[in-house]
C-alpha cells in the first residue's frame, strides 16, 4: 500500500478511475479506451487513477493460456516477452494523459505474473508513464489550498482505491455490496474498486454529534467499469460461459466542487460514464 498527496490550487477537481483494460486480450475494447483517454485529456483540472488489470498478462507458460483469447495484433514472436509488449503498447495509448496520472494500483493479473515470474507489470508500466505504483491498495489525498487571504488552512479529500476481489456474486446488488465489504474499515471521502467489471455507485452519510451539533460526513462507494467485453463472435472470452451480466464498458468519475471554506457545503459526485 502506498499514499499520494497532491495539492490543488483550484475550487474544482475531477478524478477518473481507469482500469480493467486487459490490453492484449481478444475482447479488449480498444475504441472505447481511446474515447476514455480523449475524455480525460480534454477535461480541465482532471486527473486519473489506474485501477489494475491493465494488461492480460497471460503468457504461454500460464495454465490459463488460450490462443483464442489473444488479440490479433500480437504475433507469435511477441510470445517471447508477451506481458512486456502489452505494457509497451498500452503505455503508448496512455501517453497523452500520462502527466495526469496520480498512480497505478496493481490488479490480480499483474500480481499473478509478479508472483510467478521476475517481472512486475505495474511497476514497469508506472516507469513508462513516469508515475507511481501504489501497490494493491492506495490512498490518494487531494489537498485544496485556500487563497492567500486564508493561507493557513486547506481542505482535504481522501480517496481510497483498491483493485478488489470477488466476482462470484450473480445478483444485481452484488457489486456495490462488495465495495462496502472491501472498504468497511476505511474512512475516506471516496472508496473505489475495480475487478468486477460492473459500474455501481452509492452515497453514504455518517452522522455524529459534537457539543450538541449534528455533523454529517459523506462518503462515496463505487465499483468501476472496464474495457473488456464478456462475449464476442470469433473469440473465446474466459468468462463468457459464466453467469452474470455483460461487462460495463466505461469508467467512474469523481468530481469535487468546493468554495474551500466549509467542507460540509462542498458538492461531490461519483458518476458512471458508459462508453
Amino acid at each position: 500500500m502506498q499514499t499520494k498527496l497532491i495539492e490543488i490550487q483550484a475550487e474544482t477537481a475531477t478524478v477518473y478511475f481507469l482500469g480493467d483494460i486487459h490490453e492484449g486480450a481478444a475482447n479488449h475494447q480498444a475504441k472505447a479506451l481511446a474515447k476514455a483517454i480523449d475524455i480525460i485529456a480534454n477535461d480541465s483540472n482532471a486527473y486519473w487513477i489506474g485501477m489494475g488489470d491493465y494488461i492480460d498478462a497471460i503468457n504461454h507458460h500460464d495454465p490459463r493460456f488460450n490462443p483464442l483469447e489473444i488479440a490479433q495484433e500480437y504475433n507469435i514472436k511477441d510470445l517471447a516477452d508477451l506481458p512486456k509488449r502489452q505494457c509497451q503498447k498500452l503505455a503508448d495509448k496512455l501517453k497523452p494523459i500520462a502527466h495526469q496520472c496520480l498512480g497505478l494500483v496493481s490488479g490480480n493479473h499483474e500480481d499473478s505474473l509478479r508472483r510467478n515470474s521476475i517481472f512486475d507489470p505495474t511497476g514497469y508500466l508506472a516507469e513508462l508513464l513516469k508515475t507511481e505504483s501504489l501497490g494493491g491498495k492506495g490512498w490518494v489525498i487531494l489537498r485544496f489550498l485556500r487563497t492567500k487571504k486564508h493561507s493557513n488552512a486547506a481542505e482535504t479529500y481522501r480517496i481510497c482505491v483498491a483493485h478488489g476481489t470477488g466476482g462470484g456474486g450473480m445478483r444485481e446488488g452484488y457489486p456495490i455490496n462488495k465495495a462496502y465489504d472491501v472498504f468497511r474499515w476505511d474512512v475516506a471521502d471516496a472508496c473505489v474498486m475495480g475487478h468486477i467489471h460492473k459500474m455501481q455507485t452509492d452515497k453514504a452519510e455518517f452522522m455524529s454529534c459534537d457539543y450538541n451539533t449534528i455533523r454529517i460526513k459523506r462518503a462515496w462507494y463505487g465499483t468501476n467499469g472496464c474495457f473488456l467485453s464478456k462475449s464476442e463472435i470469433g473469440t473465446d472470452g474466459y468468462y463468457e460461459q459464466k453467469p452474470g451480466k455483460p461487462s460495463d464498458i466505461g469508467m467512474l468519475k469523481y468530481t469535487i466542487k468546493t468554495k474551500i471554506r466549509d467542507k460540509s457545503t462542498a458538492i461531490t459526485s461519483l458518476e458512471k460514464i458508459y462508453i
